[in-house]
């Protein structure tokens, strides 16, 4: 069993690490400031000798996931014989299956491999983490009758470096990182869909049973779903309405999507108007009774746009030093002939470019 302390909060969770700060005078606005302007990026990197396929992880994940639901429910014996069969099989198949590649990985392989743990892991946990914290904080203040309770800054959000190490893999080239960014926001971009295509099964409040918002309502009148079975439904309405702007903005961003909107509509010209129109819902809500309605999957999408935008995660462009010396070269030349920059030493390079970046004039008119 894991030590527990005296609040009763186990090691390794969000309460225990809370008591620490308390213990050490940190209360929760504190933390919230801090939280406020913090970043933590995880940052995945390449690993071209991976030996792992997905097929293999995905059998492990079927696996875990048998084991985990026979641990947690009681299951009938009809419910546990099929339990059997479906572990059997799982096994079975994974027992089968190729455990090393027989081909060489491409660099959009490897992209490919990284951005499956996102199906895995980060898409969910990321924005869970970030509500579980919040839940955590607000809880503290309403129990010191503090008024600071709120929502709390997205803290945490993705870095990747699969797909622009242009220092430490001769193919990692311009259409390769063209090729990562796009597949990073067709991942983020289709996950989006599919959990608004999911919000608007859910969010089937009649408008003569619950009241909303005037901004929710200009919101769905702005939809261009026409259908006369959601008339009176003015939340689907609204998220039929996201799902049109969104599909569009994919449309834009060259990305697939796998089902089709209920009509035209401008695409977003940022995450920012995405998130935007989600509050709207929120806002909704909250102010009509609904909270805990709000709080469910459309928590989880609110925190997801914010965390992930639309790029998914931040692309470290990793670039060797002499290229950017030959780069640097080339436009001191080009605007001071003679200059040879390449000649120079470190201090001479150094001056050179401090008095460059002092300059008003630019280095390149970019023709």
């Amino acid at each position: 069993m894991r030590a527990q302390n005296n609040s009763g909060a186990q090691a390794g969770t969000l309460g225990r690490t809370l008591a620490h700060a308390r213990a050490a005078g940190i209360g929760s606005a504190d933390l919230r400031r801090f939280f406020g302007q913090a970043l933590v990026s995880p940052v995945l990197t390449a690993h071209p000798t991976e030996v792992r396929r997905k097929s293999t992880i995905d059998r492990e994940m079927e696996i875990a996931a048998l084991l985990d639901r026979r641990e947690r429910v009681q299951l009938t014996p009809e419910e546990a014989e099929a339990s059997d069969e479906q572990l059997r099989r799982a096994v079975l198949t994974l027992w089968q299956t190729n455990l090393l590649r027989r081909t060489k990985l491409t660099v959009l392989d490897e992209v490919a491999n990284g951005l499956s743990f996102y199906d895995y892991t980060f898409l969910h946990e990321v924005p869970r983490l970030h509500c579980a914290l919040e839940d955590r904080l607000n809880a503290e203040d309403a129990q010191n009758a503090s008024d600071g309770a709120g929502e709390l800054g997205s803290f945490l959000r993705m870095g990747s470096w699969i797909g622009g190490d242009r220092d430490g893999n001769p193919f990692v080239t311009a259409d390769v990182m063209r090729g990562t960014l796009r597949m990073q926001s067709t991942l983020v971009l289709r996950y989006y869909l599919d959990e608004l295509h999911a919000l608007g099964a859910e969010l089937s409040l009649a408008a003569h049973l619950a009241d909303v918002s005037e901004e929710l309502r200009a919101l769905a009148q702005r939809s261009p779903d026409t259908s006369p079975h959601r008339s009176g439904e003015p939340y689907r309405l609204a998220v039929s309405g996201i799902y049109a702007r969104l599909a569009a903005t994919a449309l834009k961003l060259n990305v697939e999507t796998s089902r089709q909107p209920v009509g035209e509509a401008a695409p977003y010209a940022g995450a920012e108007e995405f998130k935007n129109d989600l509050d709207i819902l929120d806002r909704s809500l909250i102010a009509n009774n609904s909270g805990v309605i709000a709080r469910g999957r459309l928590r989880q999408l609110r925190r997801a746009a914010d965390c992930f935008g639309f790029h998914l995660a931040s692309l470290d462009i990793r670039q060797n030093s002499a290229i950017h010396e030959r780069t640097i070269a080339e436009l001191m030349d080009a605007a001071m002939p003679g200059t040879s920059y390449l000649a120079l030493d470190e201090e001479g390079r150094i001056a050179l470019l401090l008095n460059e970046l002092r300059s008003t004039r630019p280095l390149s008119s970019g023709s």
